[in-house]
């Protein structure tokens, strides 16, 4: 897997499969793009000379050349998609296969893709969540395109920081399937559900809006989680065998401060299985529900409120 400098802060989230973003590096450079139009009788070469073997949606296969790799950024677009442009700050949702343009002890080095995790990523873009690569090649990309990063160490990890990061100095090539785009502060937009039952936290809950947790007196943690769904969505069913789009907001019942909110940086993405393992008032809802969850806390201290907002599924 791709080693990451630094985990954003609001992935604390214990009952959520975290992806991590891809770190900041480098520095700025020059870059261009283009439409790959050069197929071969197995795949497309591009403009750098790098074959990509596969169907978009599809796990590629990569044929990097053994001339040198370009020293700027190279982004071509190999199948364009008709969707919405990715806007900076948004959070784009995406498959991607990373491999270096060196081979590594004589073999291609794919270093990472979450084809195999069957699961797509999701992270800020355009803001610093990320290599700069990704930045830069990707904000104004439309959703449902393949697109084709060849990113030089300046764009990528130019420096270890003092970590062991195997990237360091590397050139790395990278195919990009756009899957979707989520505005920061989306929020579940739904009928509202009904009123809380008496040991649960006060809360601000309205469809459309970011909710807030205002206090959390006389809350009662149990040995398990408990839920309650606050707003019914109108989406399509939730799929336990997809992943799921999701705000967050986390509070610590003991101390009533908020630890974590995702509506500062935008959706994350859960496997939609963990996450209605421990919030069960979202079984059998639809994307657009919201729903609050008491919990135990790791050391069982008193537990923490989580309230979960199901934005869009994958």
């Amino acid at each position: 897997m791709i080693q990451f400098r630094r985990p954003p802060a609001a992935l604390r989230l214990t009952l959520l499969l975290t992806v991590p973003l891809l770190a900041v590096a480098g520095c700025s450079g020059g870059s261009h793009a283009s439409t790959a139009t050069s197929p071969s009788s197995s795949g497309q070469v591009s403009r750098t000379g790098v074959e990509v073997i596969g169907a978009v949606g599809v796990k590629p296969t990569l044929k990097i050349p053994t001339t040198t790799a370009p020293k700027q950024l190279d982004t071509e677009i190999l199948s364009e998609g008709t969707g919405a442009k990715v806007v900076s700050g948004q959070t784009l949702v995406a498959n991607y296969l990373g491999q270096t343009w060196d081979l590594k002890s004589g073999q291609p080095n794919v270093f990472d893709n979450s084809y195999d995790r069957k699961q797509p990523a999701g992270f800020p873009i355009g803001v610093g969540a990320v290599i700069k690569g990704w930045d830069q090649g990707l904000v104004g990309q439309q959703v449902g395109s393949r697109i084709l990063l060849v990113i030089p160490p300046s764009l990528a990890y130019a420096t270890s920081d003092g970590s062991s990061n195997e990237l360091v100095g590397k050139t790395l090539v990278f195919v990009v399937d756009l899957i979707g785009v989520l505005d920061k502060g989306v929020s579940a937009t739904g009928a509202v559900a009904h009123a809380l039952p008496a040991g649960y936290p006060k809360i601000s809950s309205v469809s459309g809006k970011k909710p807030t947790i205002t206090s959390v007196k006389g809350v009662k943690v149990g040995k398990n989680a408990t839920s309650v769904l606050l707003v019914k969505g109108t989406g399509a069913p939730i799929d336990p065998t997809k992943v799921l789009a999701v705000q967050v907001i986390e509070t610590d019942l003991k101390t009533g401060k908020e630890t974590q909110r995702t509506w500062d940086i935008g959706p994350q993405i859960a496997p939609a299985q963990q996450v209605l393992a421990v919030i069960t008032a979202l079984s059998g809802q639809r994307v657009g529900s919201r729903a609050i969850a008491i919990t135990p806390s790791k050391d069982s201290s008193v537990g923490i409120a989580v309230v979960v907002d199901v934005v869009a599924q994958y």
